[in-house]
């Protein structure tokens, strides 16, 4: 649109501006509608999974986050990260979302390693449970299955990324609590002896001559000394007895199950070629609880081991 010179042969200043206004706006526009495609709904796998734990992972790593709080700025970057290595559009929300569901992994990984019949391989990063027992909790509790008895997936990364915000048994935290949450206000840091920094403001709104009974509960639980119980003789005797019987049926129950595992299979199983350790002891396991199959694949031909192999780590995402 050409504009009418005035005096001195100048443009008018305001007619200027708005040309290159008016020339420079409609490109913008289409650059940033390219530039921000919308994220649509992700599928996660163990391989996006294991990237963004990973990541999150070594953030921890440099020593420069002395809580262990990730920041917003953190979830962004290990989401554009992913978006460089699968090609797929995410967004941190996802990302964030996405490490809520792992976290709640962790609540549930941590209360199980707490179960009284439970022993903790830490070679294999394992929940071990012996037959009755295993058996006797999946049928209470068949989504624990997956952290039972089997290496658990990622759980290196699991616990350098939330380890330091959970302890175990009552103090566990809920997972309904947000990451970012600085971790030295929690149950966790009380149990190891760290300071409250923060108090939620309705907590403080009680007027002093209320009281609070729940207050009064909870610094006589912890500031308090447990009383002892007076036992006679006869009673301690009695105590005694049953924790000795107790004890003599758990070690009868491991060496039961130990008995009926075939001497062979071990060796028959670790000695294969071509597959990782954490695999070879991911098969031991199963083959451990499925006796009949045990019993036939140490009759098998190597080759034949090593077909059935091949075939049952497929199918459980270790090929």
């Amino acid at each position: 649109m050409a504009s009418a010179p005035i005096e001195g042969g100048f443009v008018a200043a305001a007619e200027v501006m708005a040309e290159v206004v008016g020339a420079e706006a409609a490109p913008a526009t289409d650059v940033a509608a390219a530039a921000a495609p919308a994220a649509g709904p992700m599928r996660w796998n163990n391989n996006t999974s294991g990237f963004v734990l990973r990541r999150m992972a070594q953030l921890l790593s440099d020593g420069t986050r002395p809580n262990k709080v990730f920041k917003d700025k953190d979830v962004n970057l290990v989401a554009k990260c992913l978006k460089d290595y699968s090609g797929n559009a995410v967004s941190p929300t996802q990302v964030y979302n996405h490490l809520r569901k792992w976290r709640q992994k962790w609540s549930r990984i941590c209360k199980l390693k707490d179960l009284s019949s439970a022993i903790w391989d830490s070679d294999v990063n394992a929940i071990m449970l012996d037959g009755e027992h295993y058996l006797g909790h999946c049928k209470d509790h068949p989504k624990d299955a997956y952290f039972l008895n089997c290496p658990i997936r990622f759980y290196s990364k699991m616990d350098a990324i939330f380890g330091h915000s959970m302890a175990t048994g009552r103090y566990a935290l809920g997972s309904g609590e947000a990451l970012e949450v600085n971790q030295a206000d929690s149950a966790a840091a009380k149990v190891e002896g760290s300071a409250f920094h923060h108090v939620p403001k309705e907590k403080t709104d009680t007027e002093v001559g209320e009281g609070s009974k729940a207050t009064e509960q909870l610094h006589s639980t912890v500031g308090g000394k447990r009383k002892r119980g007076n036992f006679t003789k006869d009673e301690m005797l009695l105590l005694t007895n049953m924790s000795d019987a107790v004890n003599n049926v758990a070690n009868t129950l491991r060496e039961t199950g130990a008995a009926h595992v075939d001497p062979d299979l071990y060796l028959a199983v670790m000695a294969m070629q071509g597959f990782t350790t954490e695999a070879l002891i991911v098969a031991y396991i199963y083959l451990l609880e499925n006796k009949a199959i045990a019993i036939d694949f140490v009759k098998m031909a190597i080759s034949h081991r090593d077909i059935w192999l091949r075939n049952y780590l497929a199918k459980n995402y270790y090929m």
